[in-house]
């Protein structure tokens, strides 16, 4: 008598197992993407922020390249989440997903090297309020805030003339 055995078939190329393929058919497979904006200022607009995105070495973040590939992403999510057993062999959440076949690693770290951004202070820090304390000792925050906050004229004004360039 022949035993049957319950073998849970799935995209093997694709997912790591049947639970992340099943993520992706079930939550993830009918997600539109949302594509990243660059930021794309006039030559005379917000020099500060200019300034800042130039000191941090933020320029790739600011630009990111438009070309991406939806079939790529949709893997990606479902196949970062951890089933309970690889969460207790792996200790707690790891910044691992799949993607056809191969492990990729988006912790804080490899995407700084990723990225070349430098390390800095805030990167320590991850709740906003420490991270605003730390900004409020090199400068004054609420000096920043009231010189650049536009007016709600100045927002719709802007809104009306300019549209998306990403």
């Amino acid at each position: 008598m022949a035993s049957s055995s319950s073998v849970s078939v799935f995209d093997n190329y694709c997912f790591k197992s049947a639970f992340n393929e099943e993520l992706y058919n079930s939550i993830v497979k009918n997600k539109k993407v949302i594509v990243e904006c660059c930021i794309d200022l006039d030559e005379d607009e917000y020099p500060e922020v200019k300034e800042q995105i130039a000191l941090r070495g933020w320029r790739r973040l600011a630009a990111p390249k438009q070309e991406i590939s939806i079939d790529l992403i949709h893997e990606f999510y479902p196949n970062a989440i951890l089933t309970e057993e690889e969460m207790e062999e792996a200790g707690g959440h790891t910044f691992r997903s799949y993607v056809r076949g191969k492990v990729v690693d988006f912790s804080p770290e490899n995407l700084r090297n990723v990225m070349r951004f430098r390390a800095h202070v805030q990167d320590v820090a991850t709740d906003f309020e420490t991270r605003k304390e730390h900004d409020q000792l090199r400068h004054s925050w609420s000096h920043l805030e009231a010189k650049h906050r536009p007016t709600k004229s100045a927002n719709l004004a802007k809104a009306a003339r300019t549209q998306p360039r990403c």
